[in-house]
């Protein structure tokens, strides 16, 4: 008796250690439905095609309660030296740089060059409130991951980066150096303005196009954030001028029922296909909430996730005489924040980074890293 004693105490005190690290400490990727968005990149038309968008891929690295960070802001503009410290994933060394240069080597990753200069300076002031964002909030589990620098170079979990180097190594310098120019521009004409909601620094993040609307942040990560919710985009009107945005994917019922199967859903597979689909919740932003699939409710993160769909903003038929499923998808990316397109589209209607950020980021302002401020 008394060694089932000690055994239940045990038991009871191991459970407790788990709530409190699920629930307490807030790990909420453990506690809602968030899907796994890792190695995630929104393919666009640009340099051969190879520009990439880097997406967020869990909530613990993208949100951050103010009360986790690692640095007063005001600290950090009195004692940072802006030598970006960067956890390089492909060869595993840490390397140091001047703040201004690796944003370039950030633009250049995440935006095509060939985009308008205002575009290029809005991606650019949004790249650098995000470094500064990470070195402020990163702290055990992030400093950990980047072996101790500020930020990686693994799109999935910080931003895209190349050296001016190696875009030269890869298509040549006589190619590079005219749209290199023009991005280390869009750096040096915002040098040292970053967004920021009540004097801190924001969490920029951003995606390739939206439809006729942003998302929120809340729908997405499970976390209000004032300056990431919903705002009109002018994706849809402009359409036919952008590339993929509606795409089309479609499986078989044998590879759709297989899909769903092996990610652990107990779901009522009718022996007639086409009673499978239900009712299609949608969320604030009209993108997908749930779909009811054989009698149970499955988020439209989680079936993006599932069948690499290019956004939420889909819907799904099935067409009896193919025996297939088709996933009908518009915009490209998670839909939180700057959307790239709109913001280029915006450009090209005359208007200047300033006007896009405080579009897309709801009631920021502009601060410099020397507190210029700016309204």
């Amino acid at each position: 008796m008394k060694y089932l004693t000690l055994v239940f105490v045990f038991l009871f005190i191991f459970t407790a250690v788990v709530l409190y690290v699920v629930i307490g400490e807030g790990k909420l990727e453990n506690i809602i439905d968030v899907p796994n968005i890792s190695n995630e990149a929104d393919i666009i038309d640009s340099v051969f095609d190879l520009h990439t968008i880097s997406q967020i891929s869990s909530v613990s690295s993208v949100i951050s309660d103010i009360s986790e960070k690692s640095i007063n802001f005001q600290t950090f503009l009195e004692t940072y030296e802006f030598i970006a410290a960067v956890y390089d994933i492909t060869s595993e060394d840490i390397f140091f740089e001047e703040l201004d240069d690796y944003l370039c080597g950030v633009v250049f990753s995440e935006m095509p060059s060939s985009f308008e200069i205002e575009a290029l300076k809005a991606q650019a002031v949004a790249a650098r409130s995000y470094y500064i964002y990470k070195v402020i909030y990163s702290g055990g589990e992030e400093r950990e991951y980047h072996r101790g620098a500020d930020i990686c170079t693994d799109p999935s979990h910080c931003k895209a980066y190349i050296s001016f180097n190696e875009a030269c190594d890869k298509w040549g310098e006589e190619y590079i150096l005219p749209l290199w120019e023009k991005v280390k521009k869009s750096v040096t004409d915002t040098a040292g303005e970053i967004i920021v909601y009540e004097s801190e620094p924001v969490i920029a993040v951003f995606h390739a196009m939206s439809t006729e609307t942003t998302e929120s942040a809340e729908n997405i990560w499970g976390r209000n954030v004032p300056y990431l919710t919903s705002v009109p985009t002018l994706e849809s009107e402009n359409a036919e001028t952008i590339k993929n945005f509606a795409v089309v994917s479609s499986y078989s019922s044998a590879d759709f029922k297989s899909a769903l199967i092996s990610n652990v859903f107990k779901i009522d597979f009718n022996e007639n296909p086409e009673l499978w689909i239900g009712e299609t919740a949608l969320n604030s932003s009209g993108r997908i909430d749930t779909i009811r699939i054989g009698g149970r409710d499955i988020s439209g993160k989680r079936l993006r996730e599932i069948f690499s769909l290019r956004s939420t903003d889909f819907s799904l038929e099935y067409k009896a005489a193919d025996d297939i499923f088709i996933f009908s998808v518009r915009g490209h990316g998670h839909g939180v924040g700057m959307s790239q397109y709109g913001a280029n589209l915006m450009a090209r209607q005359g208007k200047n980074y300033k006007d896009i950020l405080l579009w897309y980021y709801s009631g920021v302002e502009f601060d410099n890293l020397q507190r210029k401020i700016y309204k």
